[in-house]
Order: C-alpha cells, then sequence, then structure tokens
C-alpha cells in the first residue's frame, strides 16, 4: 500500500518511473555530514511535508543508519534542545528553509562551520529532498497525514 504511487507512475509511463528514481540519486548518498545530521535534517523535511508514511520511512532509515533513537524522538519533537549543538542548527536550518519557507542566514553560517560548504550543500538536498517526496504524493492523492505521536513509538 505504501508504494502504490510508485506503481501508479511505472504502470503509466517507464520514462516517468526513471525520472522519479532519479530523485534518490539527488537524495542519497550522505558523504559529507555525520549521519544523524543528515537524518535529522531528512526528518524534519519530511515532517513539513506532513506525509505520516514518508515520515515513516525516515524513522526506518534513520534507525539503519545507527542514529540513536533519542536523536529521531528529539528530531520528531523538534526539540532543538534536546537535539543540542550542531543537530540542532540543522533542525532549525531546516525548519526554516523547508518548514516556514523563511531563510535562515545564522543557522546556515553555524551549519557551514560545523560541516563546510559541502556538507550545507548535502544537508540542502537531504532537507528539500525529503520534503520533495510527500508532494509527489499528495499530488498524485496518496498522501497520508502525519500523527507524529504514534510515529514516535517507531523511534
Amino acid at each position: 500500500m505504501r508504494l502504490d504511487y510508485a506503481r501508479k507512475i511505472a504502470e503509466t509511463d517507464a520514462g516517468l518511473m526513471l525520472r522519479y528514481g532519479k530523485i534518490f540519486g539527488f537524495l542519497d548518498p550522505n558523504r559529507k555530514v555525520p549521519a544523524a545530521a543528515y537524518h535529522v535534517a531528512r526528518l524534519r523535511g519530511a515532517i513539513s511535508a506532513d506525509c505520516g508514511t514518508c515520515v515513516e520511512a525516515e524513522i526506518n532509515l534513520a534507525k539503519a543508519a545507527g542514529v540513536p533513537a533519542a536523536v529521531i524522538d528529539a528530531a520528531l519533537r523538534a526539540d532543538h534542545a534536546a537535539l543540542g549543538g550542531d543537530l540542532a542548527t540543522v533542525a532549525r536550518l531546516a525548519d526554516a528553509v523547508v518548514g516556514a519557507r523563511e531563510d535562515a542566514p545564522e543557522a546556515r553560517a553555524q551549519v557551514q562551520r560545523a560541516y563546510g560548504d559541502a556538507g550545507l550543500i548535502e544537508l540542502s538536498f537531504a532537507m528539500t529532498g525529503a520534503a520533495l517526496l510527500p508532494g509527489i504524493k499528495r499530488a498524485m492523492g496518496y498522501a497520508t497525514t502525519c500523527d507524529l505521536s504514534t510515529l514516535r513509538k517507531l523511534a
């Protein structure tokens, strides 16, 4: 059921499915920042788009990458204090950029100091890419609303 939208794309047009598949090349792999930073950005991006199955997938990806449950939970709650330091800065940047659609020059500068320009770019891909997928699903009629209290139990 969760990949119904992908099946619909594939059934409709193989060329469209190939284009859709390129999104994952854009998102992955994570090579420039620690896994926790990368997945905090992706979690906050998916949450901003309010798609429950997408957030669930991001939780599973973060767990598979070894991100501690406490970090995942704090990211789900937008608890910047619990994230602390650089992870809180990543969350603030993601919340501003994909959540509020605002510029966040201080958070951006802190992310650049922590991870360099390549890290900032990779985190930009992570947060905006994770918000893109739910948009595709929503446009096609396949998105589900987030229930973060239920999803937090997965962390």
